[in-house]
């Protein structure tokens, strides 16, 4: 499974694109391409890969994505069983950064907009009420025709960039364009990961994968990722908690060791310095919500 450069389907008669797909699962592979992309999940849950970040995705989640920035979004093992009634939605906006044109992002008036395009270089989340407006905002997209897309367009970026909550989702930008050889080991070393996360996980055994040794995997993994491979172990580790603790009823105990750890102290030690809480209360905060 090859991850490549992502050729969004281009019109004479549009000059960005929007689209709504009902599928069994996301498209799996890591991949980028030229242009921004910003999507709404309306079904699905699974694993995220965002620049060096990974986390769980569930429904009703809205995200923006830098262009050129790897990504992927993997749904569950369930969504690969073609159970009945499981479906993966989403609604799907793809525009080339330079549509307005460099002179007319450049003036006053448009400097948020220009500001939150620099920003999804590192990914966003979009929350609350302006979840909710944009949401509607790209519907209304979906029927409009000529001057009017663009017009939404801009409004739909301005509701963003005027956000106060919004959260970006990596540490680092990576709109670096990967070559082939890179995209396809990486693609095995996460899917690899996703897969076996709940087991132990030797650097020898995931330097195979790619035909490397554990010394020259570690040098090249942090090159890539600016982290090394036991710290991307980790956050697969507690998103897979993350989504165990909100969607099940299983004790913290229990999480641990279906999330991989084999000890619950540094269990909760790692939990707390990635989410920045506890376990019970991640769980506690969640279901407050």
């Amino acid at each position: 499974m090859n991850p490549q450069l992502f050729k969004i389907s281009a019109s004479a008669e549009y000059s960005f694109s929007i689209k709504h797909d009902v599928v069994s699962y996301f498209y799996n592979q890591l991949h980028y391409h030229p242009e921004v992309e910003l999507v709404y999940i309306i079904r699905g849950t699974g694993s995220r890969f965002i620049g060096d970040s990974v986390n769980s995705f569930t429904a009703d989640e809205l995200v923006l994505i830098g262009s050129n920035v790897p990504h992927l979004f993997r749904n569950d093992d369930d969504y690969y069983n073609d159970l009945p009634g499981l479906k993966a939605e989403s609604v799907t906006l793809h525009f080339l950064p330079e549509i307005f044109g460099a002179a007319f992002l450049n003036i006053p008036e448009n400097k948020p907009i220009s500001e939150l395009l620099e920003k999804a270089q590192y990914g966003i989340t979009i929350h609350g009420h302006t979840k909710e407006k944009v949401r509607q905002q790209m519907e209304q997209l979906g029927f409009a025709e000529k001057s009017e897309r663009i017009i939404l367009l801009l409004q739909l970026l301005n509701t963003i960039a005027a956000a106060p909550d919004n959260q970006t989702i990596a540490h680092f930008s990576r709109n670096r364009v990967l070559n082939k050889s890179d995209e396809s080991r990486l693609n095995r070393i996460y899917q690899y990961t996703l897969n076996n996360y709940n087991h132990e996980i030797t650097l020898k055994e995931i330097a195979s994968i790619v035909y490397m040794v554990p010394h020259s995997f570690c040098r090249y993994f942090r090159q890539r990722t600016k982290k090394r491979y036991s710290q991307f172990l980790l956050e697969v580790r507690v998103s897979q908690a993350c989504k165990l603790l909100s969607e099940t009823d299983y004790s913290v105990a229990v999480v641990c060791y279906e999330s991989g750890f084999k000890n619950f102290s540094n269990f909760n030690r790692h939990f707390k310095a990635i989410i920045g809480k506890s376990p019970l209360e991640y769980r506690k905060s969640y279901r407050s919500l």
